[in-house]
């Protein structure tokens, strides 16, 4: 009798079209963020949980949507290599990136080590540094997300991080800055969305309670939520953050924005940071570059381990967001 593999897999085959010309780069890009290791022409394996299926969902969507051909599949084994060899080249790549990382850290420490004792670290100079730090922190985080099975380096790279944030802390604290999501004006009636049934995928994370947080608070007021399983019926219910929803993730737009943009809450100066932030998070990107992302999605993450049940998960996350909202408003309240 054969035994089954400890370990599955996903596995993304697909074509891309000669146009748009940028497709194949965004494409590649958004693989390497999901730490996808190549095994032939086209076909990317990911080691399967809930999260790396939906990545290569929200991947194949976005590739047939431009006119391309893609397919996910989960497997006990891939053809042409074994678990033991395709988890090696996972931490293999994910060593490499933490080498990187731990180089970039180290120059920075030692940047800041000798401008420090020299007494030329200006307070410009500084700015410069506290963002350069930003930027790897979101790094950081990025390779330990897809950092599957624990590569040697991990730790190292734990540990530069903390040596350089202490020397900064040293020097003085940390600030970050980021742009806005552009203005998009109302094309959906909020009236006709009221008092009705939101469905969702069960399990729901940063931009499953993001959204969820927006549509009670700017959107239907006496909304019920519901969660359901992947292929579960969701009849006579409006669906969002799913394949095939009514809301999801739109062109490089997680939910969040797509919700936004639907119903023209774009001139909300703090929905427009906290998407900013939901955009961080969950398309992992760095498109904005938010400061904020790192505590955020800690939060959302201990809140989610918490709790078994997804309505609790909401509940525990509205405060959350709330306070945030409060906290980037502008400062005449406008």
């Amino acid at each position: 009798m054969r035994r089954k593999s400890v370990q599955e897999w996903l596995l993304l085959v697909y074509q891309i079209p000669s146009k748009p010309t940028n497709l194949r780069v965004r494409v590649w890009r958004k693989l390497q963020i999901f730490g996808a290791v190549l095994i032939k022409n086209s076909v990317y394996v990911l080691p399967f949980s809930e999260k790396t299926n939906e990545d290569f969902q929200w991947l194949r969507q976005e590739i047939e949507s431009a006119g391309g051909e893609a397919s996910v599949f989960r497997a006990d084994s891939v053809e042409g290599a074994t678990d033991k060899e395709l988890v090696a080249e996972f931490r293999r790549q994910r060593d490499e990136d933490y080498s990187r990382l731990i180089t970039e850290l180290n120059g920075l420490s030692g940047a800041v080590r000798e401008q420090k004792r020299s007494g030329s670290l200006s307070a410009n100079k500084l700015g410069q540094y506290e963002s350069d730090l930003g930027k790897l922190s979101q790094e950081l985080e990025r390779i330990l997300a897809t950092d599957f099975f624990h590569a040697p380096n991990r730790d190292k790279a734990r540990s530069a991080f903390e040596k350089c944030r202490k020397e900064l802390q040293a020097a003085k604290g940390t600030k970050g800055m980021s742009p806005s999501l552009a203005v998009h004006s109302a094309k959906l009636e909020h009236a006709e969305y009221q008092n009705r049934r939101w469905v969702t995928r069960k399990d729901p994370h940063i931009d499953r309670l993001a959204s969820a947080w927006l549509i009670k608070r700017f959107i239907d007021k006496r909304p019920r939520f519901g969660f359901v399983a992947e292929g579960e019926s969701t009849t006579g219910a409006i669906t969002f953050d799913m394949v095939g929803a009514n809301f999801t993730h739109h062109g490089e737009d997680c939910t969040f924005e797509t919700l936004m943009k639907s119903f023209g809450l774009g001139n909300d100066e703090a929905l427009r940071q906290i998407a900013e932030i939901v955009h961080d998070i969950d398309l992992k990107d760095n498109k904005f570059n938010r400061s904020e992302a790192t505590g955020v999605n800690a939060v959302v993450s201990g809140i989610a381990l918490g709790n078994r049940k997804d309505g609790e998960k909401l509940k525990e996350c509205f405060p959350l967001f709330d306070g945030l909202y409060r906290l980037l408003q502008p400062p005449d309240g406008s």
